[in-house]
C-alpha cells in the first residue's frame, strides 16, 4: 500500500495542486508593499535606486539593438513556444512523446490566461511605473502612491501586475505539467530564469518596481494551479 501511495501522490499533486501557498504569497506581497510603514515601500525604492543615477535609468527607454535582444527576444521565444504547442495540439501524432496533447493544452492555457489576467487587472490596481513618478524626474510627474492608497483622477494604471514579466512567469505552469521531479524542477527553473530576467530588465528600465514582479509571480503561480485543477495536465 505504501508503494502505491508513493507512486500516486506525485500525480495527485499535479491534478490537485495546493492553492494555499500561492494565495498566501500573493496576499503577503500585497500587504507588505501595499501599505506604508511595513517596509515594502522602502525595499521597492532601495532596489530601484540601484538602477537610477539621479538623472536617468541604467537602461534607457530606447536601447536599440540591446533592447531588441533583451526585451523582444524573450517575447519572441515565448511566441514560438506557443506556436509549437499549437502544432502539438493540432497534430498530436507528430508531437514529442514527452509532451502530449493534453499537457500542451494546459501549458498553452497558462501562457494565454496568465498574461491576459495580469494586464487586465491593471485597470483595478491603478499603479504607476517609476518612469511616471516625479520622484524620478518625470515631467509632468505623479506622486508615488501605494496599492491601497486613493489615486487622483488621471493617475496612471499600467504597471501592476507586470505585463511583460507575466509571459515568462507563466512558464511556472511547467511545474504542474509533469508528475516526475526532474521535468518539474526544469520547468520551475525556466519560469524563474526567463520570468526573472524579463522582470529585472523592466525594473532596470524604470518600468516596474520589484513589488510588481513579485506580485505577478505569485499571481502566475496561483493561476497555474487553478488551471491545473480545471484541466489536469496528465498525459493523454
Amino acid at each position: 500500500m505504501s508503494s502505491l501511495t508513493k507512486v500516486a501522490s506525485p500525480i495527485l499533486s499535479v491534478k490537485l495542486p495546493s492553492l494555499v501557498w500561492p494565495a498566501v504569497w500573493l496576499v503577503a506581497t500585497l500587504v507588505f508593499f501595499g501599505f506604508r510603514g511595513t517596509g515594502g515601500e522602502a525595499l521597492d525604492l532601495a532596489v530601484q535606486s540601484l538602477f537610477w543615477n539621479g538623472h536617468d535609468w541604467l537602461i534607457p527607454k530606447d536601447a536599440g539593438l540591446f533592447h531588441d535582444l533583451a526585451y523582444n527576444g524573450p517575447k519572441v521565444g515565448l511566441y514560438l513556444f506557443a506556436v509549437f504547442l499549437i502544432f502539438v495540439i493540432s497534430v498530436p501524432a507528430s508531437g514529442p512523446l514527452w509532451l502530449g496533447r493534453r499537457r500542451a493544452i494546459y501549458i498553452l492555457l497558462c501562457l494565454a490566461i496568465i498574461p491576459i489576467v495580469s494586464t487586465q487587472l491593471r485597470a483595478v490596481t491603478q499603479m504607476a511605473t517609476p518612469r511616471d513618478l516625479s520622484l524620478y524626474a518625470a515631467n509632468p510627474g505623479f506622486p508615488h502612491l501605494l496599492l491601497f492608497e486613493a489615486k487622483p483622477v488621471g493617475y496612471p494604471s499600467h504597471a501592476f501586475p507586470a505585463g511583460h514579466a507575466s509571459g515568462g512567469l507563466a512558464l511556472v505552469g511547467l511545474w504542474f505539467a509533469w508528475a516526475e521531479p526532474a521535468p518539474r524542477r526544469f520547468g520551475l527553473a525556466c519560469a524563474a530564469l526567463i520570468g526573472g530576467w524579463m522582470g529585472l530588465y523592466q525594473i532596470a528600465r524604470g518600468e516596474h518596481f520589484l513589488s510588481h514582479t513579485l506580485a505577478t509571480a505569485a499571481l502566475a503561480w496561483l493561476l497555474a494551479a487553478v488551471i491545473a485543477r480545471c484541466w489536469p495536465p496528465q498525459v493523454d
